[in-house]
């Protein structure tokens, strides 16, 4: 009697569970698309989305368009350029020559490029790797020499343009995201493999992983599948993008991929086909500064939290397309957002968070709203010192905040309430609280990040 109770409870609570896990997915796909829908027009014309559950894709779906003047619709198989993704290509194929004993993550640059000059400190690869080196972002470069500008370059004359600029700090005391470094990894694979960055993440990473829609770039070639890509630079129209060279980007953005290819390259880091288990988790460990604080960035992703779990992710913005991606390691759940439109604002990055928080089961915050003197009070000039400044200003019943410091890409976003005083942005997790300042009758600004205060601003 035992037995055929037990085998008629299993007979009813299979299909019932079946059918609660079919009425979630349910939910999840009409949240999803919802969601998509109302958002999309302040990304891009167009955008895929693909969402993945414990290794099992549960939602991928294009929408839009993504040829305007034809009103083409959006495809689901389409390729982007994937912009600052390439950054953890080029990092695993650096992981993998450490691996090989070819490089050591210790060793400094001009073991590999002789030419490059001593700067007072050693800079090592992990610094590359990390952004921690210091060394000045060659897409910003202040001061350059005119005579090493070029429509096209080689990496040898790329790394040229920026080596005799002087480090912003010391190598290890902190990050600062720059270009440059990932540049210098692309250099280096070249150097100690002897072939091409192109031919060794072919050989190396694409073919071993199954991508067969990833690419690197090439000035006019014609890719099929790949989806145009717009801007819109008064924010109102979009317009065709100017592209950028392929060879300005190189080993820092070189690369187009589709959904897909990026959830067959997650899985392959995750199943050891390209690095070791143990040399991926220290890729997805944040950097230990010499101050003995945590960085957000580890090799090649960022470790951030969203709504107390951990993400690793990384996003890519260059002419005319923008990119997100995110995995939360505790609840399994990979997300890859892909998106044919540039324009100077958060709003790539504010999407896949919210998509992310959706799949991992998670509410999305609700808006408090506070009155228009209650936020008025808070306008004004916040300096922390001669470099950064916080300018907030309120517009259409909602406060704004922008950085003066250009590196911190804060520019127009809006805050959002948590209570009267403390507020916060969707694209960082970054806390925003307005105190009174003891010294005067005016207000100080408190900036928060994910390991607790970060800085006093004061009007």
């Amino acid at each position: 009697m035992k037995n055929y109770l037990f085998t008629l409870l299993i007979f009813f609570l299979i299909p019932l569970n079946s059918t609660a896990q079919s009425q979630q997915d349910t939910s999840l796909t009409r949240k999803l698309d919802e969601l998509i829908k109302q958002r999309l027009p302040s990304v891009g014309p167009g955008c895929v989305v693909l969402v993945a559950k414990k290794g099992q894709i549960i939602y991928k779906k294009a929408f839009g368009l993504s040829d305007l003047p034809s009103k083409k619709p959006m495809r689901a198989d389409m390729i982007f350029r994937i912009g600052s993704m390439t950054k953890q290509y080029t990092a695993i194929a650096t992981l993998q020559l450490v691996e090989l004993g070819k490089i050591s993550l210790q060793d400094t640059i001009q073991k590999y490029v002789k030419e490059f000059p001593y700067k007072g400190y050693p800079i090592k690869i992990e610094n590359f790797l990390t952004q921690t080196s210091g060394i000045q972002d060659y897409m910003t470069l202040q001061n350059h020499d005119p005579a090493k500008e070029r429509d096209e370059y080689t990496p040898a004359q790329g790394v040229d343009y920026f080596k005799d600029a002087p480090l912003n700090f010391t190598p290890g005391s902190k990050f600062e995201y720059s270009n440059s470094n990932f540049y210098l990894l692309g250099y280096i694979i070249e150097l100690v493999t002897g072939q091409s960055y192109e031919s060794y993440i072919k050989e190396h990473l694409l073919k071993p992983a199954g991508l067969e829609h990833t690419y690197y770039l090439h000035k006019g070639e014609n890719v099929p599948n790949l989806t145009p890509g717009y801007s819109r630079p008064d924010g109102k129209n979009w317009e065709p993008a100017e592209l950028q060279d392929p060879t300005v980007m190189y080993a820092t953005g070189g690369l187009m991929s589709n959904v897909d290819d990026l959830f067959k390259w997650h899985q392959a880091l995750s199943a050891g086909k390209l690095i070791s288990t143990q040399m991926l988790k220290k890729a997805y460990t944040p950097f230990r500064l010499a101050d003995g604080s945590l960085s957000e960035y580890a090799y090649g992703w960022f470790i951030r939290d969203l709504d107390g779990s951990t993400t690793i992710e990384h996003s890519g913005s260059t002419d005319g397309y923008q990119t997100d991606e995110i995995y939360l390691p505790q609840e399994d759940v990979f997300i890859v957002a892909l998106f044919n439109g540039f324009e100077y604002d958060m709003d790539f990055i504010m999407l896949p968070n919210d998509i992310a928080r959706l799949a991992a089961g998670k509410p999305l915050r609700p808006e408090l709203k506070l009155t228009d003197d209650s936020l008025k009070q808070y306008t004004g000039t916040y300096t922390y010192n001669s470099e950064h400044q916080m300018v907030v200003t309120f517009k259409n019943h909602q406060l704004f905040v922008d950085d003066t410091y250009q590196k911190d890409n804060l520019h127009a976003i809006k805050l959002y309430a948590k209570n009267n005083n403390r507020f916060y942005i969707k694209e960082a997790p970054i806390d925003f609280e307005f105190v009174p300042d003891p010294s005067s009758k005016k207000f100080m600004l408190v900036t928060y990040n994910a390991h607790g205060k970060d800085a006093e601003w004061k009007q």
